[in-house]
């Protein structure tokens, strides 16, 4: 693939540049580095041929051009159209001059069954309004608009949303579940622990409780422990089922005896360890899970029944456990299994224990999530990806885009760009569909959150794809349908009642912000992006969650000493040779940082200098406008290690580091409860923008 080079922001207008422009792919964008860069030709070409456009060649473009330009002439309406409270929502109808002794009519066909009919007296008509339609108002959720006249019928989806929830001020602590340490866990933590972390954090004055995805992985070797390349969006990830909570234990003498096994397993080393043991955890978990779901198949009760009315209620879950007990049957990778038809999972002999094993699985997981997230509000987080061989791309072909992979392009922290592995969704198939993927993915999302992280929220206006084959340095952004994507997130947060917050860092365009904002979605707001030696604690906005920093960047007291910049110098990253400016520019942002700190914070520096910079920026934080904090939790001791380095391998402990503390030594420690109840104290006493608090602010 040739590299992307600096060209004027406006190509000359040719048939590719056309074809492109109509088809959603962006020829050109602004980079980290402020320049204008441009894909070359055979990327627009490959990423043409992966969006269904058949142009092996160039000499192809001119006649697929007016294919497509005569194709989307003849469309009566879109298949996908959008009204928002209080915005004009006239709907352009394209309709043939010549009409019947019948007419046209165009009706709204609502959710609730109640249909509005209207016939057009006037051709070409005027744009008809869905609002006037319907009475004068639209409820929020799925419509259908329908057009009708002499042999001809055109449908499109109407989404009426609202804006996103708007959330109460509070704050809340992150840490991912994996890492939580009790003083007798398995080597992993566990729904269990994740309620009383919840509880703990509730007691503080927290009003949410954050971790990494919950989603499916794939667990048996090769392991893939990212918890953003899930194998489904509809799941929940059955390591964190803790079998002791189960009733079966009681009846399963095997099962009994893995978990005493298990207790054993601690003193070798599986308990204390730094890092997650993924294959041996997941291994024993395994076992553990399908002895008890032997035991519950193995004869009727009460609790088989419950089982069996989650399967009938949730069909997506028993074609998931079909699939997985297939994949260890067959192998993981889908592709090469014998007379694979996409969707239609084949039920080899012996797959049945793991179908059961599976469908148990997935029912215990639930269960234990909500009760979980009943003990103290979640903040979940939804991946913008899934894995490729996972369940989703198998079930939802149509939805997901072969032939390319979603990523980044090349920025200060990775000159070579990202390769994130997964097939991005398919802009024009998912419209067609009236967007069913996504809104199932956003439903299962918030079945459990009253805080929903929406991860590179951009992708929802537009997602930098590369071809397979190439690097990530040779690719091209792809357009989205930003306003229909949008209205689907509110009109689901709506109804489920959470709050959304946009996943927003790194280089944006500021067309998403605003529509963020429109939104009523909240912002990511990172203190550790935004400090500098001239403005260490700048002011943070009102409509955003803010944090020092994320899972994917370094801590609080790596950064103090400058652990990052010893890391770039190793890795060879972009600035490395700017090392000495750059350890000066850390030094003079120290002193800057304590000299803003307040007069407690700054006799603590005697002591910790670092910890007490912490202090004050968890204060400043605490003190802003913003309607959401969050801190994690391994920050208040200094922890250095973050859970994630991206662009790394398995060189690095990524999503494996355990808590060097147990929940109970968390609790215990009084600088960890002084530093919450002043987190707390802050967080109630400040007014945002000077006015007096609300009564639901005065009852946090």
């Amino acid at each position: 693939m040739s590299g992307a080079r600096t060209l004027p922001a406006r190509p000359p207008r040719t048939p590719l540049v056309e074809l492109a422009e109509l088809a959603g792919v962006q020829l050109t964008y602004e980079g980290a580095d402020g320049r204008t860069h441009r894909a070359g030709d055979d990327v627009v070409l490959a990423v043409l041929r992966a969006l269904g456009l058949e142009v092996e060649r160039a000499a192809d473009v001119v006649d697929v051009l007016a294919h497509e330009r005569a194709r989307r002439a003849r469309r009566v309406v879109e298949p996908v159209l959008v009204h928002r409270a209080g915005q004009e929502s006239a709907v352009a109808l394209n309709l043939p001059s010549a009409v019947g002794s019948g007419g046209w009519w165009v009706s709204v066909e609502m959710e609730d069954g109640t249909v509005r009919r209207t016939r057009l007296t006037d051709l070409p008509p005027a744009p008809v309004d869905p609002v006037a339609l319907c009475g004068g108002s639209v409820p929020p959720g799925y419509h259908r608009l329908v057009a009708e006249g002499p042999g001809l019928r055109a449908t499109a989806l109407l989404v009426a949303a609202p804006r996103c929830p708007s959330p109460v001020r509070g704050w809340g602590a992150f840490l991912p579940l994996h890492a939580v340490r009790t003083e007798d866990d398995r080597g992993v933590g566990t729904f269990s622990d994740l309620a009383e972390l919840g509880a703990w954090v509730a007691s503080a004055g927290g009003s949410m409780v954050g971790t990494l995805p919950l989603l499916p992985l794939f667990l048996e070797p090769p392991i893939d422990p990212s918890p953003y390349l899930p194998v489904t969006r509809f799941g929940v990830n059955e390591l964190y089922v803790d079998p002791t909570a189960l009733p079966e234990l009681a009846a399963s003498p095997e099962a009994r005896r893995l978990v005493e096994g298990a207790s054993r397993s601690r003193a070798r080393g599986a308990h204390h360890s730094a890092l997650v043991d993924y294959e041996s955890v997941s291994s024993r978990q395994h076992q553990i899970l399908d002895a008890l779901a032997a035991t519950l198949f193995a004869a009727p009760s009460p609790r088989r029944r419950a089982l069996e009315a989650f399967a009938a209620a949730r069909p997506e879950v028993v074609a998931y456990a079909r699939f997985r007990a297939a994949g260890e049957v067959l192998g993981r990778d889908w592709h090469a299994w014998p007379d694979v038809s996409p969707g239609r999972v084949p039920e080899p002999r012996g797959a049945e224990r793991a179908f059961r094993y599976h469908l148990y699985a997935q029912w215990a997981a639930e269960e234990q999530l909500a009760r979980a997230a009943a003990v103290a509000p979640l903040y979940a987080d939804l991946p913008v990806g899934v894995h490729p061989l996972g369940a989703d791309p198998f079930f939802d072909a149509e939805s997901f885009t072969p032939g390319v992979h979603g990523g980044a392009p090349p920025d200060p922290f990775f000159e070579g760009g990202q390769d994130w592995a997964f097939a991005p969704l398919h802009p024009e198939r998912l419209r067609d569909q009236g967007y069913g993927y996504v809104v199932r993915s956003l439903r299962h999302a918030c079945s459990h959150a009253s805080y929903l992280r929406v991860d590179h929220v951009m992708g929802l206006e537009r997602l930098y794809w590369i071809p397979e084959g190439g690097d990530a340095r040779h690719g091209a952004y792809v357009s989205y349908r930003a306003e229909e994507l949008h209205a689907i997130v509110a009109l689901e947060a709506h109804r489920a009642g959470a709050v959304v917050v946009g996943e927003d860092l790194g280089t944006v365009p500021p067309s998403v912000r605003r529509r963020m904002a429109d939104d009523g979605m909240l912002r990511s707001w990172v203190l550790e992006h935004e400090t500098s030696p001239d403005d260490p604690l700048p002011p943070a906005p009102a409509d955003c969650l803010a944090s020092w920093g994320t899972h994917d960047l370094p801590r609080f007291r790596a950064y103090w000493s400058g652990q990052d910049i010893d890391a770039r110098v190793r890795q060879g990253r972009p600035g490395a040779g700017d090392a000495g400016r750059a350890r000066g520019e850390r030094e003079r942002w120290r002193r800057s940082v304590l000299a803003a700190a307040d007069d407690a914070a700054k006799r603590d520096a005697a002591d910790d200098a670092a910890m007490a910079a912490y202090r004050a920026c968890l204060g400043h934080l605490a003190g802003s406008d913003a309607a959401l904090v969050l801190v994690e939790l391994e920050d208040l001791w200094g922890e250095e290690t973050p859970q994630n380095e991206p662009g790394t391998g398995t060189e690095r402990p990524n999503w494996r580091l355990r808590a060097a503390r147990t929940l109970t030594e968390m609790r215990a420690d009084p600088d960890v409860a002084a530093m919450l109840a002043e987190l707390d104290r802050a967080r109630r006493a400040h007014r945002p923008g000077g006015r007096q608090p609300s009564d639901q602010e005065v009852a946090l």
